[in-house]
């Protein structure tokens, strides 16, 4: 029989369609034909004019900036969604109608040299580099006045809305905290008010109790299916200490944090054929003061079915594949070869 279940933190609702679901491997895509580098690929070494002046960059010592030579490099978004972030927005009225002015900040934060290699093909020390740069734009920007949230998004594949095929990721600053981020705040507060505890701190402990969601874990950070997943193969990546910030991770955290996604993406693209994915880190607020309820964590769903009539219609999505079966399947993904970047191999 179907089963429809309730996320602890949003009490968003999802149905689980049992009697539609389909085996993991089903999921599995064609594998993904390699694409060689553009001439006009602006993120592409040697192409460094095609971009705004970068504003941050991991580089070897003694190259100048906006040159090769670089192993991380952050620029601009040459279309910005939002900006400048240098003067404070204005809201006004349309008739029965609120607008704002869209300030803000849009990084485009370039992984790596390399046109092909995403994060599953990156080394974990390189990933590492990349999680130290997220870190470092969040504290570069988190005392502007302007802005109220900041978001760190990967759009893998073109129907991802990958717009380039250089792997690479976004950064947003925007003057208002989304109703997505709102939904977990007043969820976690809801949840502490009524159980006095954390809800992501009992979901880390339930699952792992319980292990049948459980992907994969290191000392500092635990990979799982969510018991309310939304669509197939949705997976996330919890800090099993409570920290409502994941722009204050400690050195030796944000390393931890670096293998904890580097083994996820590489699960993912060997497992399923290298999907189409979004992932995102949602964190507390830059300026609030009573977050300490939240618990930060980063979200990662494949492209693998579409919201139709039903999903759209009510908000309530259809998902055919168990949450418990994912996990299964991206814990059988042999993982012996991801510190060294390598394809792993399913069993």
């Amino acid at each position: 029989m179907p089963q429809l279940r309730q996320d602890l933190v949003t009490q968003r609702w999802v149905a689980i369609a049992t009697e539609r679901a389909k085996r993991p491997s089903s999921f599995s895509r064609a594998a993904a034909v390699p694409v060689p580098p553009a001439a006009t690929c602006p993120f592409c070494v040697g192409h460094e004019s095609m971009t705004p002046p970068e504003v941050m960059a991991y580089r070897t010592p003694g190259s100048e900036p906006n040159t090769p030579g670089w192993e991380v490099r952050v620029v601009p978004n040459l279309y910005p969604a939002f900006g400048p972030a240098d003067i404070e927005p204005i809201v006004s009225k349309e008739g029965p109608y609120e607008t704002m002015t869209g300030v803000g900040i849009h990084e485009v934060l370039i992984s790596s040299p390399s046109h092909a290699d995403d994060f599953a093909q990156l080394s974990a020390g390189q990933t590492a580099k990349v999680v130290r740069a997220f870190v470092e734009r969040y504290e570069a920007h988190r005392s502007n006045p302007a802005i109220r949230y900041m978001l760190i998004i990967n759009n893998h594949g073109k129907e991802a809305g990958a717009s380039l095929e250089h792997p690479h990721s976004q950064l947003f600053g925007i003057p208002l905290v989304p109703s997505a981020l709102r939904e977990e705040l007043d969820g976690t507060r809801r949840y502490r008010a009524e159980h006095g505890g954390c809800a992501y701190c009992e979901i880390l402990s339930t699952e792992q109790k319980e292990k049948v969601r459980v992907v994969a874990e290191n000392d500092d950070f635990l990979t799982y299916a969510p018991f309310a997943s939304r669509t197939p193969f949705e997976t996330a990546i919890l800090p099993k200490w409570h920290s409502a910030r994941f722009e204050e991770m400690s050195a030796g955290q944000q390393v931890n944090f670096a293998r904890a996604l580097h083994d996820l993406t590489a699960r993912i693209h060997t497992g399923l054929n290298d999907p189409p994915y979004n992932f995102y880190v949602h964190t507390a607020p830059v300026h609030s003061t009573d977050d300490v309820d939240y618990h930060w964590h980063l979200e990662l769903l494949p492209k693998l079915s579409i919201a139709a009539g039903f999903e759209l219609g009510t908000g309530l999505m259809i998902n055919v594949a168990t949450p418990e079966a994912a996990a299964e399947y991206l814990r059988a993904v042999d993982d012996n070869a991801h510190s060294a970047g390598a394809s792993p191999t399913v069993h």
